[in-house]
């Protein structure tokens, strides 16, 4: 699957514009997005060292900004693929500008972040960027 790297350098653009993002000093971060016909939720971290921060991606001037984009990128998934994926994982690294995105095209629940593993889960879904 060849997906044109234009949507993650504009995902990623919206991301560094989400609130949390902004108003926050972070090293890494995550944000994971529940994808479902009509609805988007994510839920995420900020790492700066030690320190873990739970986040939200949303973008205060436009709410729905970035929930567009990543519609118009399971799209263009399903095109090149013939599957919609369900969740979508952003990490970032904020020094180097790295990005990553995987996709989940089987399991709903593989990223979603419950309060009994909150621990386990912000530790494995820490980006690493090796």
């Amino acid at each position: 699957m060849k997906i044109d790297d234009k949507y993650i350098v504009e995902i990623g653009g919206l991301t560094l514009k989400c609130k949390d993002v902004v108003e926050n000093k972070w090293k890494e971060l995550t944000f994971i997005f529940d994808v479902a016909e009509g609805h988007i939720a994510n839920s995420g971290f900020l790492y700066n060292g030690d320190k873990v921060r739970p986040a939200s991606a949303r973008i205060k001037e436009n709410p729905l900004l970035l929930n567009e984009k990543i519609n118009e990128l399971r799209d263009k998934v399903y095109e090149e693929s013939g599957h919609y994926f369900k969740q979508l994982l952003i990490q970032m690294e904020n020094e180097t500008n790295r990005i990553k995105i995987d996709f989940e095209f089987d399991d709903p629940q593989r990223w979603t972040i419950k309060p009994a593993k909150l621990q386990e889960m912000r530790e494995k879904l820490r980006p690493k960027f090796d």
